[in-house]
């Protein structure tokens, strides 16, 4: 088993050559470019290169949630991969292909439906802005059908909607400011 020193290690090497994949100096600017370039297919290519093509991770979660989860104003935390397929697998049976995603955050729960099933369909709503643009990269570079909501589910206020509708190889995104 590694030790918190060797996981810690290899999640500073992930970040950092994720950081230089997208020309970024730290995590917050790693975020924004990410929103600025979600049909960059070079960069989704080159951090599948870096990741082994391994994509039943979600690796952007763990950076996400070790440099900019808000644990102590907002009580931040991110879906084990355990608990994510155990809901995965009480969610889908074998003829759906659908899944709501609700306080989706970085999109755990829709990737570990889509290891289920490469040919799902997702929605999935978020309310914290700074995670949106890592969840809409996670379906674009799984190239999973979907509709991603900001939105504050309790007032029901959708501030912008993304669409991913699938491409060759990578999801094609495309952003709405609201959706009927």
């Amino acid at each position: 088993m590694k030790g918190m020193d060797q996981i810690i290690m290899e999640l500073k090497k992930l970040t950092e050559q994720t950081l230089e994949i997208f020309d970024s100096k730290d995590t917050k600017e790693l975020i924004k470019k990410i929103s600025e370039n979600y049909n960059n297919h070079e960069s989704m290519e080159r951090f599948c290169e870096l990741i082994n093509n391994d994509l039943n991770v979600d690796w952007l979660q763990k950076i996400y949630q070790y440099y900019e989860a808000d644990r102590k104003n907002k009580g931040q935390d991110y879906t084990p991969q355990s608990l994510a397929n155990l809901m995965a697998s009480l969610a889908l049976s074998s003829e759906d292909d659908e899944v709501v995603d609700m306080c989706a955050g970085s999109g755990a729960l829709t990737i570990a439906a889509w290891v289920k099933n490469k040919n799902i369909r997702a929605t999935c709503i978020e309310f914290d802005k700074n995670v949106v643009p890592i969840l809409v990269f996670n379906l674009a570079l799984r190239n999973i059908q979907a509709v991603v909501k900001h939105e504050n589910v309790l007032s029901r206020e959708v501030f912008e909607t993304y669409k991913i509708t699938k491409g060759k190889k990578f999801g094609e995104v495309v952003r709405h400011d609201s959706i009927d």
